[in-house]
């Protein structure tokens, strides 16, 4: 795409870089934010958000080395002043002629590290590239851009967003009917030269579980996510919950991933696992089929895994003519929609090759 590619030269020469997104933003937008804040990062960019906007639990992914608030308001001020108590700065600012309210006042968190002017006197770096997502109208938007016109002239404005409604006020615009975090993954898959640490790919798995359904035509991303190491844990971090055992299942499903030509079928494995016993083993990987079911929506999945020294699949089809062929093919207890078969492999990934074959 394109508008990819523009958006990839902007960040690579891009040293300063702001994020702007929703308030009250859902986890599609948080999975697309995070992610990019992670990988802006690792390539060494100054970047800053709107963290009033952040979730307190969100916050905790992000790692402000540099430390310095900006305080803005669009008003005159009459006073400034701190008062130190204990242990904390209580930072008081008086308006001059009204009082603060959300549309004159925000606040973030930008880079401590200045260039040094000819005169010796500190400034901060002005910003190269914006990236707004999941906002709509170009006016919630306005308060957060450079004031000077020269800086603003020179900055890039990226408007990522869903919605078609979109008044398309950036430089470069992706107003896509996909949700966030795909158009998101899809750009920093356009920056194969570097290499990503897991925290990226934890984000963009995040963003992807935060969708109630998937398409098949996802599943080539969400296999590149997952095989470059991305998990669930940032997602059930978030959730303040312990991951369960079905979620480190699901990871190496996706990660074994296949389809048929066309993504009717879907493909998918489990290795072999001998530390759990067996019971637990059909409870989790039960739980990992209803997902493929009901969030990957394949019309057709065959998920193969090892059970009593014996390979199985657990299988579900709308079609009648994939049933029935299967049905002639194999053992196993079938239902209308699907069923359990018993493989003629003994490995699971070797069982799908032979699915495939009988297909």
């Amino acid at each position: 795409m394109e508008q990819f590619q523009n958006i990839k030269t902007s960040i690579n020469n891009a040293k300063n870089i702001k994020i702007i997104f929703p308030e009250n933003p859902d986890d599609d937008v948080l999975g697309s934010v995070l992610a990019l804040y992670a990988a802006f990062r690792q390539l060494n960019k100054k970047v800053s958000l709107l963290n009033e906007r952040l979730p307190q639990k969100a916050k905790r992914f992000l790692s402000f080395e540099k430390k310095k608030i900006m305080i803005t308001l669009n008003e005159e001020v009459s006073e400034i002043y701190y008062e130190k108590k204990g242990n904390h700065v209580d930072l008081n600012i008086v308006p001059k002629n009204k009082d603060f309210n959300s549309e004159n006042f925000s606040w973030e968190i930008v880079p401590e590290k200045t260039n040094n002017k000819d005169d010796g006197e500190p400034s901060v770096e002005p910003l190269d590239l914006i990236i707004i997502i999941g906002i709509s109208r170009f006016e919630e938007v306005e308060k957060y851009l450079p004031t000077d016109e020269e800086e603003l002239f020179a900055c890039t404005i990226v408007n990522i967003d869903k919605n078609i409604t979109n008044e398309n006020y950036g430089d470069v615009n992706i107003v896509e009917k996909d949700f966030l975090t795909k158009t998101i993954a899809l750009l920093i898959k356009e920056l194969t030269e570097y290499s990503f640490a897991i925290e990226v790919f934890d984000f963009l798995l995040f963003g992807f579980f935060s969708q109630k359904r998937l398409s098949p035509r996802d599943i080539s991303t969400i296999k590149w996510i997952t095989n470059n190491n991305g998990t669930l844990d940032s997602y059930f971090k978030y959730q303040n919950e312990q991951k369960p055992l079905w979620a480190t299942y699901l990871e190496e499903a996706l990660k074994n991933i296949s389809t048929s030509e066309n993504n009717d079928v879907v493909f998918s494995y489990l290795p072999i696992e001998k530390e759990i016993n067996d019971k637990e083993k059909i409870k989790n990987i039960l739980q990992v089929s209803k997902l493929f079911r009901e969030w990957i929506n394949p019309s057709t999945f065959f998920l193969c895994f090892e059970e009593d020294y014996q390979t199985k699949t657990i299988f579900y089809s709308s079609s009648t003519s994939i049933i029935n062929k299967i049905s002639s093919q194999y053992r196993g207890k079938f239902k209308e929609t699907g069923g359990i078969i018993m493989n003629k492999e003994d490995d699971p990934m070797e069982a799908v090759n032979e699915l495939k074959k009988a297909l």
